[in-house]
């Protein structure tokens, strides 16, 4: 669907989508943690894609829009880094032991790793400021990949690339959203995590059955519609903000993601080091705006 008479710059409408997806994503995150060892982060992936894809249908038929996905070669390179992006985040959570606040932080390197490929990709070389940022969120990432209790050294790595795989995907959002519906863009996401985990899953139950508790379930259920939300609020946001300074806004992420990892998944407050670092993030993120902006 073209879409290029809709309104393209109100950085307002975009922050606003950014923080109330932000809120979104970090209970999604707690879903996540919160998961018993019966259920594998790729099952949790299975799920959210089928009702996301079912929600996205049902939104795109009530606004009279359909998904023509003419830039299908571009959504295919977006969703199989938006893929590995959240696989990454699941499995470092889930299965990887790695807290809420290691995670948050080092996902949200992203700024930073979109500034270094800016310049191949886009033609947007840095200045010296984007190299003061860059230098200061290599080593807040250092600083924040120190291990706290039994997180696992490979859950950590899937942790730190996380956030270069969210770069890649969101650079390529906003040309995306500029012709086509935020609905449909989301739409071809989900059906691309179902393909992919579809002969995951299926193995899994097909050799282990099915084991999800009834609290699982809800986890689940309640993780793949906080999911479908925060995906369908940030991807709109980038419809009307411009990327880095769009992602920067996401960093409000990290703060509910502390809240809730604190009060609701009882993680332990890390170590002074990782605190330290993941305030390097930020602040090279915060510089990587202001060096493009």
């Amino acid at each position: 669907m073209n879409v290029r008479g809709e309104p393209r710059d109100d950085p307002r409408r975009s922050r606003w989508l950014v923080l109330s997806g932000s809120v979104v994503f970090a209970a999604m995150y707690v879903c996540v943690k919160l998961l018993g060892p019966n259920v594998s982060s790729f099952e949790v992936l299975f799920t959210r894609s089928v009702i996301g894809s079912a929600i996205c249908l049902v939104l795109l038929r009530r606004v009279g829009a359909s998904a023509g996905w003419g830039s299908w070669k571009l959504n295919l390179v977006r969703s199989a880094f938006g893929f590995a992006s959240i696989a990454s985040q699941f499995l470092a959570l889930h299965e990887g032991g790695c807290a809420l606040s290691t995670v948050s932080f080092l996902r949200h390197a992203a700024p930073v790793w979109m500034l270094l490929l800016a310049g191949p990709l886009l033609q947007e070389w840095p200045d010296r400021r984007a190299k003061l940022a860059v230098a200061v969120g290599i080593v807040g990432t250092a600083l924040a990949l120190r291990p706290q209790g039994a997180e696992a050294g490979w859950g950590i790595a899937l942790a730190a690339g996380s956030g270069l795989f969210a770069a890649l995907a969101l650079l390529s959002l906003r040309r995306l959203t500029a012709t086509e519906h935020p609905l449909s863009v989301v739409l071809f996401f989900m059906g691309f995590i179902a393909l992919v985990t579809t002969p995951i899953c299926a193995t899994k139950w097909a050799s282990e059955g099915f084991e999800w508790s009834a609290r699982d379930a809800a986890l689940v259920i309640g993780s793949a519609l906080l999911g479908t939300l925060g995906q369908i609020l940030v991807t709109t946001a980038y419809r009307y903000g411009r990327a880095v300074s769009t992602a920067v806004a996401a960093l409000a992420e990290v703060v509910f993601t502390l809240l809730f990892a604190w009060t609701i998944a009882r993680d332990a407050v890390p170590p002074w080091p990782v605190f330290v670092g993941g305030g390097a993030i930020l602040a090279a993120a915060w510089l990587s705006v202001r060096a493009r902006e």
